[in-house]
Parts: structure tokens; sequence; C-alpha cells
């Protein structure tokens, strides 16, 4: 009886560890279509303080990932899909940050970085 009850309980257990890990799994993936990833290509980065300028506006319009590649003169971000700024949102906010934006590409999925390459 001890033994019954022993192996329903970790039988019951090993379930419920299944399906919590399946639940988190599925809360993930659901979180990353619900973002929408941008890219802006920006003209006049220099050094890290001025990116530093520039990830702190980006940081203001909604977004909680900025990266910004020197070398590359880009930054990318995510932001909630109801919280999207539009392109003449993030050219002004470039603009203000004391930059000239280039080109403001808008996807669904991440966009590969040069640090991921190496």
């Amino acid at each position: 009886m001890k033994t019954l009850l022993r192996t329903g309980i970790i039988t019951l257990f090993a379930f419920a560890t299944f399906l919590l890990s399946t639940i988190n799994v599925n809360a993930q993936s659901k979180s990353e279509t619900d973002k929408t990833y941008i890219k802006i290509e920006v003209d006049g980065l220099s050094c890290p303080f001025c990116a530093y300028g520039l990830e702190k506006k980006l940081v203001q319009a909604g977004s909680k990932d900025v990266l910004i590649e020197l070398e590359e003169g880009e930054a990318t971000m995510s932001v909630p899909k109801d919280q999207q700024p539009t392109e003449e949102e993030l050219q002004k906010i470039v603009k203000d940050a004391g930059f000239t934006p280039k080109e403001i590409t808008f996807s669904s999925t991440p966009f590969k970085m040069k640090k991921d390459e190496k």
C-alpha cells in the first residue's frame, strides 16, 4: 500500500512539473508574438555617451530592451504590439536626441545582431 501511494505521489508530481513547464513555454511564445521588433539606422552615433542619450529616449518610447550597435549605426528594440510607435514618432525621437534617422524597419521576429554572429 505504501509503495502504491508513493508511486502515485511521484507520478502526480512528475505530471504537475510537466504541466507547469508546458504552460511556461506557451507563455514565453505568446509574449514573443505580442511584440514588434524595430531596427533604426542612425547617422551620428560615434561614442557610448551618444548611444546612451539615444537609448534613454527610446526607453521613454516604451521599450525595455534597447540595444545600440555603434559600429553599425543601428538601434534595435522591441515594444508591445499595442504600444508600437509610428515611423514618424521614431524619427522625431531620434532627431530630438540629436541624430539623423535613416531606415526604420518593423518586424514580427527579432533581428539577428552582429555580436550574435561572432
